[in-house]
């Protein structure tokens, strides 16, 4: 019995020294890249979720997650899905906390870029800072790359630093974007 214990115990903590390596490992109020919005709603209540704010080129659909899943961390979930994809397949998933502090904004990112190291293997970091455009604030925030570049395939930390001017809310947003998605955030969701 004693031996059982022991390797069960063995077991347990060697878990906790594993890290994950695939972007579906990571999860934001229960939800992974990966996942069909099926699995948290029926469609009617999916597709009632759909957000009025979508990219130009809808090549993705973007869903207000929150109106089927209780969120508990976040004010905000987002999530997309490929267009005409009926198992509502998730290719991005994003959470979003309102704060008024830039520190206290910092502190949380801090604590979740912690938390992100401890449980996901990535291949490269990118801390950054820039301005918003027509200065209405700063970014400050850090991207995980999941693979090795030429691979967009990211977990994103951003603080949305906005100006009071600008009228629009100060946020601490966290994402995971498949590669997919992020290709198209990069060539063609704009243009």
């Amino acid at each position: 019995m004693k031996l059982f214990l022991t390797v069960l115990i063995l077991i347990f903590s060697f878990q906790s020294l594993v890290k994950a390596d695939d972007i579906r490992d990571f999860e934001i109020e229960g939800i992974s890249i990966g996942d069909s919005l099926l699995n948290f709603a029926d469609e009617k209540k999916i597709i009632s979720s759909i957000s009025p704010k979508q990219y130009p080129k809808n090549n993705f659909i973007i869903y207000e997650a929150d109106m089927f899943i209780q969120v508990k961390k976040y004010d905000y979930l987002g999530v997309t899905t490929s267009k005409n994809d009926k198992n509502y397949i998730v290719t991005s998933i994003s959470g979003k906390i309102n704060y008024q502090d830039l520190e206290e904004c910092m502190k949380l990112k801090k604590d979740i870029q912690n938390a992100v190291e401890n449980i996901i293997t990535y291949d490269d970091k990118e801390e950054v800072k820039y301005p918003i455009e027509k200065n209405d604030g700063t970014i400050h925030g850090i991207q995980y790359y999941l693979k090795p570049y030429p691979s967009m395939e990211a977990i994103v930390i951003n603080c949305y630093h906005f100006t009071n001017e600008s009228g629009r809310a100060r946020n601490l947003s966290v994402s995971a974007n498949s590669e997919k998605f992020a290709q198209f955030l990069t060539n063609d969701a704009y243009n």
